[in-house]
């Protein structure tokens, strides 16, 4: 495997901050923080640049919010300045060198990739309906707290020389709020996941020839004609896993009948010939739109949960649920109107109810 050096340079280049700080502000110009690196960019990113430079950069104290959605988690998060532009300028350079490692069917934290594109690659599996019979749908149990820094950083080295940017990612990796995990939420985390599970990646499909196969995160899907195949495949996963990882298999792991059942993965319930939306998050639109009808909503809130429904039916057959709840709902039609009206934007869903 060739191994890189001469990265820090590159990452700590004024250039590439300027770079770091554009990508990290989308979609956050509104943050006091980011306004405040706003008025005087040249000041901060110069500041960053040394910190980084003379390596007196520490990475911040985390600030942590409970969510309970699709299950309790805590979330950790930094300040914009200055990790969240490190973090930015980190993946500028390394981002480009890792992707080429990864496996093709791996979906989280991939540009031009993700959840709905996941979703159609499995669908297309599904067309090859003598060979995908069965599913082996994995998760590893309580992932991010379970990831081991040390197997981490040795797995970072083999493709890394850069000794500076191993004392960054180092610093970042067992910083206090990694003290015993990967802090969710945090920028880097995600694709830290990634480059943890590469091998296991390549492990599946190149030792274990199992060609359809799909990861997204911590969840991942195998098809294969034979029940008997994936059997003892869950259990060489499970020991891959606890070997190599030091990680568990999530006991909830189970071997599915694609034809009876279909394929519940990344928000849909995939069959051969149709796909739906994930029950419990049917469940939930269909209160968001209740919700939404009874109560004094923002507009802010009115149009962006709307069209992020519509965005999340598209993907799926989904023609009866969106007439019913959105296109056709008379309440949801004038407070659409009206939140469009007191937002002063166009109706964005006026060209789907033509």
């Amino acid at each position: 495997m060739k191994r890189h050096g001469n990265l820090f340079e590159k990452i700590i280049d004024i250039n590439n901050l300027r770079l770091a700080h554009a990508n990290a502000r989308k979609g956050k110009t509104h943050y006091s923080a980011v306004r405040l690196v706003d008025n005087d960019p040249d000041k901060f990113l110069w500041q960053l640049h040394n910190s980084l430079k003379n390596k007196t950069f520490a990475t911040s104290p985390y600030t942590t919010k409970q969510i309970y959605e699709p299950k309790p988690r805590i979330i950790y998060k930094l300040p914009y300045f200055p990790d969240r532009i490190v973090h930015h300028a980190i993946m500028n350079v390394l981002q480009p060198i890792w992707d080429k490692t990864f496996i093709f069917d791996l979906y989280s934290a991939i540009p031009g990739k993700g959840i709905h594109t996941g979703s159609y690659r499995l669908r297309q599996f599904l067309r090859d309906r003598e060979n995908t019979r069965y599913c082996l749908k994995f998760d590893i149990s309580k992932f991010y707290p379970s990831i081991n820094h040390e197997i981490l950083i040795q797995t970072l080295r083999k493709k890394i020389k850069c000794k500076d940017t191993l004392w960054l990612l180092e610093e970042i990796i067992r910083s206090p709020g990694g003290d015993t995990n990967i802090p969710i939420g945090n920028y880097l985390s995600q694709y830290f996941s990634n480059i943890y599970l590469n091998e296991f990646d390549h492990w599946v499909k190149e030792t274990k020839h199992m060609r359809h196969y799909i990861r997204y995160c911590d969840d991942g899907v195998i098809l294969h004609k034979d029940r008997g195949v994936l059997q003892e495949l869950k259990r060489d996963i499970a020991s891959y896993f606890y070997e190599n990882l030091d990680l568990t298999l999530n006991p909830k792991t189970c071997i599915i009948d694609v034809d009876k059942h279909g394929v519940d993965f990344l928000g849909y319930r995939c069959f051969r010939y149709h796909t739906l939306l994930r029950k419990s998050s049917a469940i939930n639109f269909k209160r968001k739109i209740r919700f939404i009808e009874s109560h004094s909503a923002n507009p802010s809130f009115i149009v962006s949960s709307i069209m992020s429904s519509i965005g999340w039916l598209m993907h799926c057959d989904s023609y009866n649920m969106l007439n019913k709840y959105i296109y056709r709902n008379k309440n949801i039609i004038l407070l659409m109107e009206a939140a469009s009206e007191q937002l002063n934007i166009k109706n964005p869903i006026i060209n789907y109810t033509r």
